[in-house]
C-alpha cells in the first residue's frame, strides 16, 4: 500500500511539474531580442506564421533540441531537395491533422494555436511547394 502511495505521489508531482513547464514557458524567440532571418522561398505570410507558431521549437535558437533536429527552418537551405519535399510533406499531415503546434505547447501558449485560415494557408503552400520541388 505505501509503495503504491509513493508512486501514485511521485507521478502526480511529474504530471504537474510537466504542466507548470507549459505555464512557465510563456516567453518565445519572437518576444526576444533574437535575429530571426527569413528562410528564402518562404513567402512573407508563411513565414509570419512560422515565426510566430513554429519558431519556438524548430529553430537554432530553440532549446528543445529533439523539435530541432526534426525541423530546423534556421538550417531550411542546407537540407537536400528530398529532405525539403519529405518536411514539406510531413508538415502537411500534422498541420492538417491539428497536431502542430502540439497540445502541450498551446497549453502554455495559447495564442500560437493556427486559426483555421492559417491552417489552410499552411497546407495549401507545403502541399503546392512540395509539388513543385518534385517538378525540378
Amino acid at each position: 500500500m505505501k509503495i503504491r502511495e509513493i508512486i501514485l505521489g511521485a507521478g502526480f508531482i511529474m504530471l504537474i511539474a510537466g504542466l507548470s513547464y507549459g505555464f512557465h514557458n510563456k516567453h518565445s524567440l519572437e518576444d526576444k531580442a533574437v535575429d530571426i532571418q527569413p528562410t528564402p522561398g518562404f513567402p512573407e505570410e508563411i513565414m509570419n506564421i512560422v515565426i510566430h507558431s513554429c519558431y519556438d521549437c524548430h529553430s537554432g535558437e530553440s532549446q528543445n533540441q529533439q523539435a530541432k533536429t526534426a525541423l530546423n527552418f534556421s538550417g531550411w537551405n542546407e537540407y537536400k531537395t528530398a529532405k525539403q519535399v519529405q518536411l514539406l510533406t510531413e508538415m502537411n499531415e500534422v498541420i492538417k491533422e491539428g497536431n502542430m503546434p502540439p497540445g502541450r505547447y498551446l497549453t502554455g501558449n495559447p495564442d500560437k494555436k493556427l486559426s483555421e485560415e492559417q491552417v489552410n494557408l499552411m497546407t495549401k503552400w507545403t502541399k503546392e511547394s512540395a509539388d513543385k520541388l518534385l517538378e525540378q
